[in-house]
C-alpha cells in the first residue's frame, strides 16, 4: 500500500502539470501537430528526433516548451527546449516556406513580347520541380538564422549601452 501512495502522487502531479500546459503552434504551415513529413520537409528539431518519431506536439506551460515526441501511439520524447529554439525552428520554417511558395509560383514575365523564348517557358513546368534540399543547404538556413539572432542582439546591447545601461 505504501508503494502506490507516491505512485498516485506522481500520477496527479503529472496530470495537473499537462492540464496547465497547452499546445503550441509553431507556425500555420505546420499547426499544431507536426508529422513526420513536415519534421523532414523543415528540418525541424534535428537535434533531439530521430526517425522513428511519428509526430511531435510543443506545449507551452507560460515560459516553459515542451517537445512531445509520439511513435507508435506512446510517447518516446519528453524534452523541455528553450525558447530561443522555438524561435530559430519558427523562423526556419517561415524561411523554408517562403522558399517553397516562391520556387512554386508561376513566373509573372510577358513571353508574348518575347516571342522566342516562349518556346522555353512552355518547357519548364515548375509545379512537377522535385526539391532537393542537401545538408549544406539546411547548415546554411541554421547558419543564417543564428546569425541575424545574434545581429539584433548585439543592437540591442550596442543601443543599451549608448543609453547608460550596463547590459
Amino acid at each position: 500500500m505504501n508503494r502506490t501512495l507516491p505512485l498516485i502522487i506522481l500520477t496527479l502531479c503529472s496530470l495537473t502539470l499537462s492540464a496547465q500546459s497547452q499546445v503550441y503552434e509553431l507556425h500555420p504551415a505546420v499547426g499544431d501537430t507536426i508529422d513526420k513529413v513536415e519534421i523532414r520537409k523543415y528540418f525541424l528539431f534535428s537535434d533531439y528526433l530521430g526517425d522513428s518519431i511519428d509526430y511531435v506536439i510543443i506545449r507551452q506551460n507560460k515560459d516553459l516548451f515542451t517537445l512531445e515526441g509520439i511513435s507508435g501511439g506512446t510517447e518516446t520524447i519528453n524534452i523541455q527546449i528553450s525558447e530561443d529554439e522555438i524561435l530559430l525552428q519558427k523562423e526556419q520554417v517561415e524561411k523554408l516556406s517562403s522558399y517553397f511558395n516562391a520556387v512554386l509560383e508561376k513566373d509573372s514575365a510577358n513571353f508574348e513580347a518575347f516571342p522566342h523564348k516562349a518556346s522555353v517557358a512552355d518547357s519548364v513546368n515548375i509545379s512537377n520541380f522535385d526539391l532537393n534540399i542537401t545538408p549544406e543547404f539546411i547548415k546554411s538556413v541554421k547558419k543564417d538564422m543564428r546569425r541575424k539572432y545574434w545581429e539584433e542582439k548585439r543592437k540591442e546591447i550596442d543601443s543599451n549601452r549608448k543609453k547608460g545601461m550596463i547590459f
